[in-house]
């Protein structure tokens, strides 16, 4: 395996020699590893194209450790890998032989996958196919999980392969913090055969539509491979298992982070560790950590006292009227809530001349005389209560002071105090469109805590 490797660089056309070496010798010996780690007969069903009708083959579902083996001994091509793997002494030399496609996970590098595609497909010299596991990670093989649309991006055929382990359980599945890969491969060793077929679908051709949207192109050929082994398919991804996971470990049921999030971002121009944020914030609004956030929970976190306020607020959220509110619904009521109540360098400075007192540090007093806009009978202590909340939401030291500074931090971090507050000094039939916009007034944002 290391000989054919020997000069080769990272993205490099093997030559006729090399190629030859994998070709003949090295996928052989591949063969022979998988044999012994269990795949004693590998059946294939339906034909392989030419790497010119179909330049891109998809396999699916990814759920062991040996896929890659599958890619680059059995069904030769040029797999897309995680770029980490490339760093591994143990898996860089096959990459290389396979002449693999590192791409990196974040986000920002995501938006270049679909030109590393086409760059390699139009790459001279080029003889083989482009291999991808669209589900992007490994999964436990019970439901297809998310296409990823990188390999869709170009609009050129695909034919999906389909791993078919026979409806056994594949005892090494390696999923999102489950098993490491060493006990993933140990747990499979100790199955003496794992039953196997390959099967090839036939070529996928895209519609019109489906090359202008990458995301449809996905889903539908997603569709026909999880109707072929007869398996349900979701819009469920590994961000999901992260926002399960996140769930669990603040101490809310698994289901609370299950909310299809490609969708969801999708819909929200939002990313994972955002959504992760909201997850944390939704879960102190939410003190029985149950799932069902309630009115009398959120008017609890808030501390606020004006009752119609807290009732026009969870009525945002709450557009099926179900009296609760899940993750899902606080994460759209947060954007409804941004849009309709947008930051505004004026209401900031209309509320701080009511709150500040002597040397503009805000009191309870300061607090009452904000209430006392939109209710007659604010009591002492509803105020104190209410400004010890803001200065623990400020992550304020005992005894130190509430600052202009600490609330004009609050309001950017808490778009829901920035809409009672409006509400308090406008009325809640008011919208910031009928005031007077200046040039020191932010755009709107959609979530106020979401990173640009």
């Amino acid at each position: 395996m290391v000989l054919p490797m020997i000069g080769v660089k990272p993205r490099e056309h093997l030559g006729p020699i090399r190629r030859f070496l994998v070709t003949h010798v090295t996928r052989r010996m591949i063969r022979v590893q998988l044999f012994v780690c269990g795949f004693l007969w590998i059946r294939y069903e339906g034909k392989r194209q030419s790497h010119r009708e179909t330049p891109v083959n998809v396999m699916a579902p990814h759920c062991t450790p040996f896929d890659g083996f599958f890619t680059g001994g059995i069904v030769y091509g040029s797999p897309m890998i995680c770029s980490g793997v490339m760093d591994s002494i143990f898996t860089r030399p096959i990459m290389m032989l396979t002449e693999a496609i590192p791409i990196a996970r974040e986000a920002k590098a995501r938006v270049k996958i679909g030109e590393e595609v086409l760059k390699f497909l139009k790459s001279p010299g080029k003889q083989t196919h482009l291999m991808a596991f669209p589900e992007g990670t490994c999964s436990s093989g019970r439901s297809m999980i998310c296409f990823r649309r990188g390999a869709f991006a170009p609009g050129v055929a695909v034919q999906p392969i389909v791993l078919d382990y026979m409806k056994r359980p594949v005892l090494a599945a390696w999923t999102f913090d489950a098993l490491n890969l060493l006990l993933a491969a140990a747990m499979h060793l100790s199955r003496f055969y794992t039953p196997l077929t390959i099967r090839f679908l036939d070529p996928y051709h895209p519609s019109e539509a489906e090359k202008a949207d990458p995301t449809l192109y996905a889903n539908n050929v997603q569709a026909v491979m999880a109707r072929s082994l007869n398996m349900p398919h979701t819009q469920h991804s590994l961000d999901d298992g992260k926002l399960v996971y996140a769930a669990l470990r603040l101490g809310m049921p698994s289901d609370v982070g299950s909310i299809e999030t490609g969708v969801t971002k999708s819909a929200l121009g939002l990313n994972t560790d955002e959504l992760t944020e909201q997850l944390v914030r939704y879960s102190k609004f939410n003190s029985a950590r149950n799932g069902d956030l309630t009115l009398q929970e959120m008017t609890s976190y808030l501390a606020w006292p004006i009752a119609n306020h807290m009732e026009r607020m969870f009525g945002l959220y709450d557009t099926g009227h179900h009296q609760k509110l899940t993750f899902r619904d606080f994460l759209f009521g947060l954007v409804d809530l941004s849009l309709a109540v947008p930051e505004s360098s004026r209401l900031q400075s209309d509320a701080l001349k009511l709150l500040q007192a002597d040397g503009g540090v805000i009191d309870a007093a300061g607090v009452k005389a904000l209430l006392s806009e939109a209710m007659s009978n604010v009591s002492d202590e509803e105020a104190e209560v209410l400004l010890s909340r803001w200065s623990s939401l400020c992550k304020l030291d005992a005894g130190s002071p509430f600052t202009a500074d600490a609330f004009t931090t609050l309001l950017s971090g808490s778009p829901e105090y920035t809409a009672l507050i409006h509400w308090t000094l406008r009325g809640l039939d008011s919208y910031p469109v009928n005031e007077e916009i200046t040039a020191d007034d932010e755009p709107d944002k959609r979530v106020h805590t979401a990173k640009e």
